[in-house]
């Protein structure tokens, strides 16, 4: 119930892959201005002035997401919701400016509006939406990009998001609530959310593909973005500690994460499938217990996307299973989380759509319960989320995606500010994604 996370689009994802452009951090090498396709995007070409600027290093992108929410059933209230965001972002073509062998140097920065809902009147451990935060314009992420070896080596290190490359499952990128890009476990446990939009902090990232079939993925950083404390009960998000996002916090502890992935090669039953964890040499309160703090925190996790079925011409239907675990239970709020879901791309024999049924689960520590029970206060168990999708991308520039969600025991059960048991929830929302 703590803290929110900003997943990526699918249409900003498609627009980072245009013309090799690694927009948000992925992959490495040198952009070739005769690959960027801008009738893709709204503003297209810009009377050719977007395409010199590209053919000389230059490419910005601006993607803008809308979403509307409405909440008739359950939680402490009925509520409707708006919010947005906005993202800029510059990358520059160091080899192509400069003729020299250089890679890409990338800052970004992101509007945010309207008010959070998930923390109150919802009360839940998972945000509804990815692009839930607090209302500021800040900085995202500033970084280099180098890439060796014929970009079988590549290295990133700058402010950085590294849930662009940890613990993502690409088929959960299709749903909206915030759980199934950022699961749940990090969003609770670590420092302000973890290093996930609209946060960055201060790290290296290095990636090592051998072959077509295996990634070594590694980084370090600071892992404490804001450089709050872990609580703060009058900004429990911190994001309003450093609304601008310049600061550059080092000092809390070192956040390291690992990653080894195999890329299954089949022209039409794909899959991906990654095991990794993270470690934190910093301190962290116990649950129950926040005078008392312990040294370093761990999690382990294991993400598999797979097509399972060719269907008519295009389409096709994938799976993804997401666990994430740590036995440190005296130090986190949520233990064990699980995510899965099923995806049919091509729905109608329409390219670009998807439509998507995922579900998933939170266990909150049972130190937590325990310290709940001696204490008299109502005790936390599972909570359990569901979401039917369908994104519709009636052009290359735009996607509207209408969805449903449920959520059973809220924080796995508590008070709202009556001292009532928060009801199970229905939520419908409507979500909107512009490329220009």
């Amino acid at each position: 119930m703590k803290k929110p996370t900003l997943c990526v689009p699918k249409a900003l994802l498609q627009a980072c892959a245009v013309g090799g452009i690694a927009l948000c951090g992925w992959g490495g090498g040198v952009a070739q201005a005769q690959d960027a396709d801008f009738t893709q995007k709204l503003s297209g070409t810009r009377c050719g002035v977007r395409s010199k600027l590209f053919s000389e290093g230059h490419d910005i992108e601006v993607n803008d997401q809308n979403e509307y929410w409405g909440v008739p059933v359950g939680a402490s209230q009925p509520s409707n919701n708006y919010i947005g965001a906005t993202t800029a972002a510059l990358t520059l073509d160091l080899h192509t400016l400069t003729g020299l062998a250089l890679g890409r140097l990338h800052v970004s920065a992101m509007d945010i509006r309207g008010r959070p809902f998930s923390n109150t009147p919802l009360y839940v451990f998972n945000q509804v939406s990815g692009i839930e935060a607090d209302d500021n314009l800040r900085l995202y992420e500033l970084w280099y990009n180098q890439s060796f070896w014929h970009e079988r080596f590549d290295v990133l290190v700058g402010k950085l998001d590294l849930s662009h490359d940890f613990m993502s499952s690409d088929m959960a990128q299709n749903f909206l609530n915030a759980s199934f890009s950022w699961p749940m476990l990090p969003d609770n446990n670590l420092y302000d959310q973890g290093p996930t939009s609209p946060l960055a902090t201060p790290a290296v990232r290095i990636k090592y593909h051998p072959n077509a079939h295996w990634t070594v993925l590694a980084a370090v950083g600071d892992d404490n973005p804001i450089g709050a404390g872990f609580y703060n009960e009058n900004d429990p998000w911190n994001q309003n500690q450093d609304p601008s996002g310049t600061r550059f916090h080092f000092g809390t502890g070192a956040l390291l994460f690992f990653e080894m992935q195999y890329h299954r090669q089949d022209p039409v039953y794909e899959g991906t499938f990654k095991l990794g964890g993270y470690g934190d040499t910093g301190r962290f309160p116990e649950q129950g217990n926040a005078a008392t703090t312990h040294k370093g925190n761990w999690a382990l996790y294991g993400v598999a996307d797979q097509v399972v079925a060719k269907l008519q011409g295009a389409t096709r239907l994938g799976v993804f299973v997401r666990a994430t675990g740590t036995a440190a239970a005296d130090r986190n709020q949520i233990v064990y989380g699980l995510d899965a879901g099923v995806v049919l791309t091509a729905p109608f024999q329409r390219q670009n759509d998807a439509v998507g049924l995922g579900w998933g689960v939170g266990a909150p520590s049972g130190v937590l319960a325990r310290a709940a029970r001696r204490t008299g206060q109502m005790v936390q168990g599972n909570e359990y989320h569901l979401e039917l999708t369908y994104q519709y991308q009636p052009y290359a520039w735009l996607l509207v995606q209408p969805d449903i969600q449920g959520i059973i025991a809220p924080s796995g059960g508590v008070p709202d500010n009556t001292g009532a048991r928060v009801r199970n929830e229905a939520i419908f929302g409507l979500h909107s994604s512009v490329s220009f």
